[in-house]
């Protein structure tokens, strides 16, 4: 992604839709916690990105996505769990708390931010070991068939284990609650960690793999070294998400099997895959309709018995009339905003191909 000088033209654009999204906040704040919003758009963007980095930045087919988020939701639990335990309820609250509205005492970031990383890095080791076996021997429908197999192996695995249980619908957030201000520096800190693993020499090695195997080969690139570096990358990231969910919200090992990958699917296709800021969009745009739209009282009882059948209807739509996702393989500018309306004002009214916004 280039970053370029704003000028006057970018500089309104980004004022005037800085006005539309508080206009947005003030019309929602009514029916749904913002905070709680804003959340689930941080978090699920992370894990989301990191789904990118496989499916659209090294063009593997991954269906067992929803597994690797439960390993780090499951890790920042469990350390969450034995630190909660350490202390007296009380004793707890005065360390992690200040006693100002129960506010997170600076202690308390600390404790999360190592708690998550702990999770992210223990994923990464089981992102690192299910690459070795599986991306050096299989790939397209194969490759998905097998991570779709750990995924369930992993839900099983934190549903029948006793150490587990005392977390299954609890989650860390019993004893640890984020804030948005923490998800939003990790969602800043994952992006600019993307763009400059994409932009080294790893992350143009990973590039020419999806691009042609045979040329990347014969140019002396290891692509089995790098298919595994870019797995093991994407589960670090998905480690990441897993732990900022544990603190955020209480779910059960079931909640992260088929369903929750595939949502995360739908996002990355729909926003266009090897696009960072089409996945951001695309996550906006579904958490919204899962965590507000479903939940207003003025949605017909249909959408509400049935949210996710618009997820087949997103798909349908993409492949028939869009198949390269909102920005495809393009990352959002306004000198790209600008260009497609007029594009689309000249197919549609006069015919002609218009000349760029510069």
């Amino acid at each position: 992604m280039a970053f370029k000088r704003m000028n006057k033209k970018n500089f309104i654009s980004t004022i005037v839709t800085v006005v539309l999204l508080l206009a947005f906040t003030i019309l929602i704040k009514g029916s749904i916690r913002l905070p709680n919003l804003i959340n689930y758009i941080l978090i699920y963007s992370i894990a989301a990105l990191s789904l990118n980095v496989i499916c659209g930045c090294l063009g593997e087919f991954v269906l067992g996505h929803g597994g690797f988020i439960l390993v780090g939701y499951t890790v920042a639990g469990l350390i969450a769990k034995f630190m909660h335990g350490l202390y007296e309820v009380n004793e707890y609250k005065q360390i992690i708390y200040t006693h100002a509205g129960c506010q997170l005492h600076p202690l308390g970031y600390v404790f999360i931010i190592i708690d998550v990383l702990i999770a992210a890095l223990a994923t990464g080791v089981i992102g690192f070991i299910v690459g070795s076996i599986a991306l050096g021997r299989l790939k397209g429908d194969y490759l998905a068939i097998v991570t779709l197999g750990v995924s369930l192996i992993f839900v099983e695995v934190c549903k029948n284990i006793p150490a587990l249980s005392g977390l299954n619908g609890v989650g860390a957030a019993s004893f640890l609650g984020g804030t948005t201000i923490l998800y939003a520096v990790f969602f800043v800190l994952t992006v600019a960690l993307i763009l400059a693993f994409m932009k080294s020499r790893f992350g143009r090695s990973i590039l020419s793999c999806r691009d042609d195997v045979i040329a990347a080969e014969a140019c002396g690139v290891d692509v089995k070294k790098y298919k595994i570096m870019a797995f093991t990358f994407a589960s670090f990231i998905a480690g990441l998400a897993g732990g900022l969910l544990c603190h955020h919200t209480k779910l059960i090992p079931t909640d992260f099997g088929l369903d929750f990958s595939i949502l995360f699917l739908i996002i990355i296709v729909l926003g266009g895959l090897g696009s960072l800021t089409g996945t951001v969009v695309a996550t906006v745009v579904i958490v919204l309709y899962e965590q507000w739209f479903c939940m207003e009282s003025w949605v017909p009882e249909f959408f509400k018995n049935n949210p996710k059948i618009i997820y087949g209807v997103i798909l349908v739509a993409i492949m028939l009339f869009r198949s390269q996702g909102i920005l495809g393989t393009s990352e959002f500018t306004w000198k790209w905003f600008y260009n497609k309306i007029k594009e689309i004002w000249f197919k549609i009214f006069k015919n002609k191909t218009p000349k760029e916004v510069k």
